[in-house]
């Protein structure tokens, strides 16, 4: 009988069987690490959007012309690891309404229905605002808790060991731009073009940022894509006084509700001119009421240098 004879591999045939087989297990497992961290950056993401949009509605971001610098050096807090309603100062004391399971306040011997009465020293039966009274006494104990509470009618005090969190250094540019790298945006410069029913407005807000009181001649915006917010400024002749009084009767209704959003995709060494289109078929009673007589518009474009 001939011998059983194997042919030689080819290169890639020994690259193969030499080669460890990785398998599809530990592949799984590498696509569910990179989704996972995709997934955390979204969601950071995105609590650092409603951050900025809670502060921007609140009015605390400002138009200054540049970047505002949010920034804080790395910190230790002290935490209790509990629920405590902190929404009015009471007399009887400030109710915890949940405890973290096993945390700081469980281990102290807190319960659900206690009313604190005092921490660390600081009292929190007064009629002073809670809440900064609450977080100065975490911070003054400095990692040890002494609690006077109320449980029912009867006095107790409990004493133990806060919960502590690393806070990191942070440091946040909002609305920060490169040399060379912004565009402007203006609701000062140049004549509007009257003859084609555009008119002179203001900018009130730069991506949800209070522009100043004293209007200024430019806004210097990072490039990519911005929403302003437009008040009209259009002459008065330009209306019957029925009009007006429409026009009056709505703005005091609707407040700041009466300026309109602006989307403006800012290119490099690029300036744009703002005004307010007058819209002649939409000056009809209902249309002035809606306030839909007019829309903010870019008139112009015109090369500025960025330095």
């Amino acid at each position: 009988m001939a011998p059983l004879r194997f042919p030689n591999p080819s290169k890639s045939e020994a690259f193969a069987m030499n080669t460890p087989r990785i398998s599809t297990r530990a592949v799984l497992a590498a696509a569910l690490v990179v989704g996972a961290v995709a997934s955390s950056h979204a969601q950071s993401t995105r609590e650092l959007d409603a951050a900025l949009l809670q502060m921007s509605e609140r009015g605390d971001l400002k138009d200054t012309g540049g970047p505002q610098v949010i920034q804080k050096p790395a910190q230790v807090r002290y935490e209790l690891g509990a629920v405590i309603d902190v929404r009015t100062a009471q007399r009887s004391g400030l109710p915890v309404m949940a405890l973290t399971p096993d945390g700081p306040a469980a281990r102290l011997g807190l319960k659900v229905g206690d009313r604190l009465v005092a921490l660390n020293g600081v009292r929190l039966d007064g009629a002073s605002p809670p809440a900064p009274l609450l977080d100065q006494a975490m911070q003054r104990g400095e990692g040890r808790v002494t609690a006077e509470v109320l449980r029912g009618s009867t006095p107790t005090k409990l004493s133990g060991t806060a919960g502590v969190v690393a806070v990191p250094a942070y440091r946040i540019e909002i609305g920060a731009d490169a040399k060379g790298t912004c565009g402007f945006v203006s609701a000062r410069a140049g004549a509007v073009p009257k003859s084609r029913d555009v008119f002179r407005a203001d900018i009130t807000t730069v991506d949800g940022r209070s522009t100043p009181l004293e209007p200024v001649n430019r806004h210097r915006l990072a490039v990519g894509r911005h929403v302003l917010v437009v008040r009209e400024l259009i002459d008065t002749n330009r209306l019957s006084s029925a009009q007006l009084v429409q026009i009056d009767r709505m703005k005091r209704f609707a407040l700041a509700k009466a300026y309109k959003p602006l989307v403006v995709d800012v290119k490099p060494n690029t300036s744009y001119r703002i005004g307010a289109r007058l819209l002649r078929d939409k000056l009809d009673t209902q249309s002035l009421r809606d306030n839909a007589y007019w829309e903010p518009v870019v008139w112009e474009e015109v090369a500025e240098r960025c330095p």
